[in-house]
């Protein structure tokens, strides 16, 4: 017998168990796989045993009914006698444009794997694409005319990175027509990956590169600052310079009600002014970045104006504070994850939505009961786990990929709050898991065991291009500037208006959409070169609220200059409070 979860809701963590057959609860039908049991990767298994659960849930056809009849005759996809010298009792005949096929499998190892499919065809433009848990991880595959339907060939895409544990893999045929006998998915000795990208360098603000005029205070109290401290100042005319060799470099301040604006100069040239009001207190966070710097040394100056934002949240606050907390080199894609976000998953006893304090985007999820976990998926490089040191605080246990990595004591004489508490060495370039638990236990000197998550850091390789850059255009009506949320660099453009339209140009193989999802978001349709690629509502159900959250994500795409383009529909899902499209940035790899 074998026992695991499916885990959608950060509030379930629902049990399924496998027995002679897949079981799970009653009701409308299920996706299950064929033989009760994933099949393992590596591994190969046959395409006529893809997923239980019918049309628009296991597979879809375009038409209904098995056209050839056989082995599955009460499906509707179309299923033939194999003709393939090398074996497979049944062959899925004339795979059709839109057509898709689930197969729920289980890697043994997070590792890179090869995915190939065993295809015949009489065209030459016929394609597919694989999906990895709803994720396009291959870009469009051509199956070539490989001179009959008789003679069968292995296609697919090397260097594939996934995670250990259960996926959803589907076949998604871009282009007709083919036949698929069977499908394997080995251990790559290969890698498709770009170049590992040049380590980023941390320089705090007591580093010599920093130097502070008059006007500064030394910031050591509540929030968890990189490093430990910050400098603060609300003087006008104060002044940090920063200097640094390289192309890019990320200021990390606080973004807050009592935040003031700044102005940005690099080698004494002025670049931008930086309005750092938010609604809720992020810190440690990007306030400001620069890319395409030419290669060399460089200065970074940061002039305190003493103004602030006209928003009433800010009017109404005394101060007007510039924070100085650290410096990155180069700067590089982070997306600021909540423990609101749908990708985690929670197991044992946690107190959600607490406000107590000032957490990263007002709530997080608090535990002292020992065991209780907190999982999260991801796509990175390395992650970082923001969350509480403080006098009750207890002891937590971390791992990666399901291999623990550290015990971390979340002591401290006095609260921290939005403290950084782990951050993993180096990762390979994939899919991984983090899985932060409470083990109730504490340090002798500690009043409690709480354990704290409140956000989470996930950097990955690539360059982060924000709403507001000239590679992004938009058509329509939209709201820019929302700073409501803890959004990338603060701010984001949105509209529920049908038919307003959002476009990115990039140069690279791979784009991800970094919107939103939650009660009040709805539904937009996306392009990619203009040929349109998927439908997507962002809606989720409370208390889910996922910001910085991909959306949207295409790989394998050929190097070279590309638009992705995101159409409002105006339609929301049946239970949503409004409609909804968020934009707040792009990550684009080489």
């Amino acid at each position: 017998m074998l026992e695991f979860a499916f885990i959608r809701s950060r509030r379930v963590l629902a049990s399924f168990t496998f027995l002679a057959a897949f079981t799970a609860p009653a009701g409308a039908a299920t996706e299950a796989p064929f033989y009760g049991t994933p099949f393992a990767i590596p591994g190969s298994f046959e395409a006529e045993d893809f997923d239980r659960g019918g049309e628009g849930v296991a597979y879809h056809d375009n038409v209904p009914g098995n056209a050839g009849g056989q082995y599955r005759p009460n499906e509707d996809v179309d299923i033939i006698v194999s003709s393939d010298p090398a074996g497979g009792g049944y062959v899925v005949n004339n795979f059709e444009t839109g057509e898709w096929l689930n197969y729920t499998v289980n890697a043994q190892t997070a590792t890179n794997y090869d995915i190939e499919l065993r295809v015949s065809s009489q065209f030459s433009a016929s394609a597919f694409h694989i999906e990895i848990d709803g994720q396009n991880v291959t870009g469009s595959v051509v199956v070539p005319n490989t001179g009959n339907w008789n003679s069968f060939q292995w296609v697919g895409k090397k260097g594939v990175a996934l995670s250990a544990g259960l996926h959803v893999l589907r076949i998604f045929a871009d282009q007709q027509y083919f036949n698929l006998n069977s499908v394997r998915v080995l251990q790559s000795t290969t890698s498709n990956a770009p170049p590992p990208p040049a380590p980023v360098t941390r320089y705090e603000e007591t580093d010599p590169s920093v130097t502070f005029s008059a006007g500064w205070i030394q910031d050591n109290g509540w929030f968890g600052w990189s490093g430990g401290n910050a400098m603060e100042s609300q003087t006008p005319g104060a002044q940090a310079t920063f200097a640094f060799t390289g192309t890019s470099v990320a200021w990390l301040g606080m973004r807050g009600p009592d935040s003031g604006i700044a102005r940005v100069s690099i080698d004494g040239v002025f670049v931008s002014q930086i309005d750092m009001f938010a609604r809720s207190y992020e810190v440690h966070v990007p306030v400001f970045v620069a890319k395409g710097l030419a290669s060399g040394s460089h200065t970074l100056t940061i002039t305190v104006t003493g103004l602030k934002s006209t928003d009433s949240q800010a009017v109404m606050s005394p101060f007007a504070v510039v924070v100085v907390d650290a410096f990155d080199v180069p700067a590089h894609v982070v997306s600021h994850i909540q423990d609101t976000d749908p990708d985690w998953s929670y197991a044992g006893n946690w107190t959600f939505d607490d406000t107590t304090r000032s957490w990263s985007g007002w709530m997080a999820s608090i535990s002292s009961g020992p065991g209780a976990q907190a999982t999260l998926p991801f796509n990175g490089t390395s992650v970082s786990w923001i969350g509480y040191r403080g006098p009750d605080a207890g002891i937590a246990r971390v791992y990666i990929d399901g291999s623990f990595v550290a015990e971390v004591d979340l002591y401290y004489s006095d609260p921290r709050i939005q403290a950084i508490l782990f951050t993993s060495p180096a990762l390979a370039d994939g899919n991984h898991t983090i899985t932060i638990e409470a083990t109730g236990l504490k340090n002798p000197a500690s009043s409690g065991t709480l354990v704290v998550v409140d956000a989470i850091d996930v950097m990955r390789p690539g360059t982060r291009f924000e709403e507001t850059e000239a590679a992004a255009s938009f058509s329509g009506s939209w709201v820019q500037g929302n700073f409501n949320r803890a959004w990338s660099l603060g701010t984001i453009a949105e509209t529920g208006v049908a038919g307003a339209t959002a476009t990115f140009t990039f140069t690279g193989t791979e784009v991800s959409w970094i919107g939103c999802r939650k009660l009040s978001t709805g539904i937009a349709d996306v392009y990619l070169d203009g040929v349109f690629q998927t439908e997507i509502d962002t809606f989720e159900a409370p208390p889910i609220e996922a910001y910085q959250h991909t959306i949207y994500k295409a790989t394998g795409l050929a190097n070279g200059t590309h638009t992705l383009t995101i159409v409002v529909t105006g339609r929301t899902n049946p239970a949503a409070f409004n409609n909804l499209i968020v934009i707040d940035a792009f990550d684009v790899r080489p």
